[in-house]
């Protein structure tokens, strides 16, 4: 990136014109004069006359140069160049370009230089052709008014036709930095001479000894006597060699020859930034070093500093640089129990390194474990375990720990400070037992006082299972329609149960086995082998790994048929001294108890039972009948079930 004094200049908008008094500048090039005028003619034009040597002036235009009037008719004389002017003027359209240019008179004077008809456009600039080389003309530039009327205001000026470009710019020399180079040069004030028409320099650079010169101004640096000629070059890379030139440009565009060269490799003498958030801790080995990367991207790597006091000396530790990308560094030569300070530099790939961190402080703890314990003996009792192992030979031994796993868990360490005897009793959580049937493996693992821990001996074994599991859950009985009783039960909650017998009792018989079922539950079976009107007694035992039974799931049921049989016929009444003698005819079921007797004093009224248990015989005397009484017989079964009610018999006479 170059930094341009016209940039800034044109964005603060109108300024003063460099050389307020010479309104009128007479550039020779080759058989022609640029007329320019330095200042806008006021509300009007201009006409041009011209004399040679002693002879009389003669009018030049035919017709008076007049300005623009708009933006528009500027844009048709300035043609494709109004594009790059109105960006360089920052103009957001070619109206706002060319009012710019009316009222900026620096603007008007770099513009018109840049693109001649620019000069046209604003009634600035006339080009007179034709001329004898080495001819002295003398010019008169009479300003009219709107109309094209000559005024008396009027500016005079002489020139001689030779070819006159602008003097190279003298004196260059640079000043280099970090991917930056300031070129500067000298050039003779301005001192008002007619023939001094140089408002601005280009730049040119030559990017390797043998490569060609490219401009790298877009636009001319302004000649400013009150300010230094020079620009900041930001687009080049350290260590390149790098040609530049100047020349020099007149109000006519006309370019000067080049000045000298000058040579130049920039160089990066900027250290990097000092390394934040230095950290030490210690290691296995020694201590290991962090901080924060470098954001410098020419960063190339770090030097690490170790010293015994905050004050130093420090010595350097890395003979060559920590990569840069690995802001880390292990410090294997530290002793154990000793404190260091550590502070860390940042280098760049020029060599500039920048100034120490802040140091980081770490003291080295004794980090090498004891050896671990040898000969564990896991001795099984029941549901206790007693582990014996040899003791460990080390000068700083605090103690023991013991760690427990079940298959597959994470190892629990069982107590929180280490002990110093070679045998330990594991007898559970709150000392009621280990679990049933669990497979354990223990670890013994020696610790020092500094609270380094060796590794772990190991040992295994199986805990004997004489725990019954939990019974069977949500034994349910089902009668199903009187065919079968559908039997059913959920899982115990023990993980280890093998199977579950089913077992059935009717009464005071003993129990049968119906069935070992293995598998997931729930479970469902169907009995066949019932007989109606008994009560069964059900029990689900589950039996786990180890052979042990739980308590049995218990529950009973009465297993019933559902149809009930059917109703007595030909219900007849005796009355005798006895009472009132019912008969009826018998049923034909082969699953029938009896029958119960009902009596009413209306036909059509409530009956009540005569008798409560059932009667095998099919007749009844009712002791307490008498005149009046309607009676009905109901059969039942062994299940229960009463028939429909017969019809009803009577009423009762009064004869006997």
């Amino acid at each position: 990136m170059i930094a341009l004094a016209l940039w800034s200049l044109l964005a603060q908008g109108p300024v003063a014109p460099p050389h307020p008094a010479a309104q009128l500048r007479l550039v020779p090039r080759g058989d022609s004069v640029v007329v320019f005028l330095t200042g806008a003619p006021a509300n009007g034009g201009f006409v041009l006359y011209r004399a040679a040597g002693a002879a009389a002036a003669a009018r030049v235009t035919s017709h008076p140069i007049m300005p623009a009037r708009s933006g528009v008719e500027a844009a048709g004389i300035i043609g494709a160049d109004m594009e790059a002017v109105r960006r360089a003027l920052r103009a957001a359209t070619a109206e706002d370009a060319f009012r710019r240019l009316e009222r900026d008179p620096l603007a008007a004077v770099v513009m018109s230089a840049l693109y001649p008809k620019v000069g046209a456009a604003l009634g600035r600039t006339y080009v007179d052709a034709g001329l004898a080389r080495g001819g002295l003309y003398t010019y008169r530039v009479v300003f009219t008014d709107s109309a094209g009327r000559e005024t008396p205001r009027a500016l005079t000026g002489r020139v001689r036709v030779v070819d006159a470009p602008p003097a190279p710019p003298t004196g260059l020399k640079a000043q280099v930095g970090d991917r930056t180079v300031t070129v500067a040069w000298a050039y003779p004030r301005y001192r008002g001479d007619s023939g001094d028409n140089v408002f601005g320099f280009l730049v040119y650079r030559a990017d390797a000894p043998a490569a060609p010169f490219h401009r790298i101004t877009p636009t001319p640096v302004i000649r400013d006597d009150a300010s230094p000629l020079e620009i900041s070059d930001l687009d080049v890379t350290n260590g390149a060699e790098y040609r530049y030139r100047v020349t020099a440009v007149d109000v006519s565009g006309q370019e000067g020859a080049a000045s000298a060269v000058l040579a130049v490799s920039p160089v990066d003498r900027t250290p990097p930034g000092i390394p934040a958030d230095v950290a030490a801790t210690p290691v296995t080995g020694g201590a290991s070093i962090v901080w924060r990367m470098a954001p410098e991207p020419d960063a190339a790597g770090y030097q690490v500093e170790r010293a015994t006091r905050r004050e130093g000396p420090y010595t350097r530790l890395t003979a060559a640089l920590v990569p840069a990308g690995t802001p880390a560094f292990t410090d294997t030569a530290a002793a154990a129990g000793a404190r260091y300070f550590y502070r860390v530099r940042a280098v760049d790939r020029s060599g500039n390194a920048s100034e120490p961190s802040n140091p980081a402080i770490v003291t080295l703890p004794d980090v090498t474990p004891p050896p671990a314990p040898g000969g564990l003996d896991v001795r099984v009792a029941g549901r206790r375990v007693t582990l014996r192992w040899r003791p460990v030979a080390a000068a700083d031994l605090a103690g023991y720990f013991v760690y427990r796993s079940g298959d597959g868990g994470r190892p629990i360490r069982l107590f929180r400070e280490p002990r110093r005897d070679t045998v330990f009793v594991d007898s559970g959580a709150a000392g009621t037992g280990l679990p049933p049937g669990a497979r354990l493996t223990w670890g013994v693992s020696a610790v020092d006082r500094t609270g380094n821990e060796s590794g772990r001996t190991e040992g295994m074994a199986q805990i004997v299972d004489d725990e019954p599991p939990g019974p069977a859950t949500a034994l349910t009985l089902r009668d199903v329609d009187g065919r079968y009783v559908q039997v059913s039960w959920s899982a115990s909650p023990a993980a280890d149960v093998r199977e579950y017998l089913l077992r059935r009792s009717a009464g005071d018989s003993t129990a049968i086995d119906l069935g070992h079922f293995h598998g997931r539950p729930p479970y469902l079976v169907r009995d066949s082998l019932v007989t109606h009107g008994r009560r069964y007694a059900y029990a689900v035992i589950a039996v786990d790994s180890a052979g042990n039974r739980s308590r049995p799931a218990r529950d009973s049921l009465v297993f019933a048929r559902l149809t009930p049989p059917p109703p007595p016929r030909h219900v007849a009444l005796r009355r005798s001294a006895a009472g009132v003698t019912i008969l009826w005819e018998r049923v034909a079921d082969p699953e029938l108890a009896g029958y119960r007797v009902y009596r009413s004093a209306l036909a059509t009224g409530r009956f009540e039972p005569v008798n409560r248990t059932p009667v095998s015989a099919t007749t009844l005397t009712d002791a307490t009948g008498g005149p009046g009484f309607f009676y009905r017989v109901r059969a039942v079964d062994v299940s229960g079930n009463e028939s429909e009610p017969s019809p009803p018999a009577g009423p009762v006479g009064e004869s006997r």
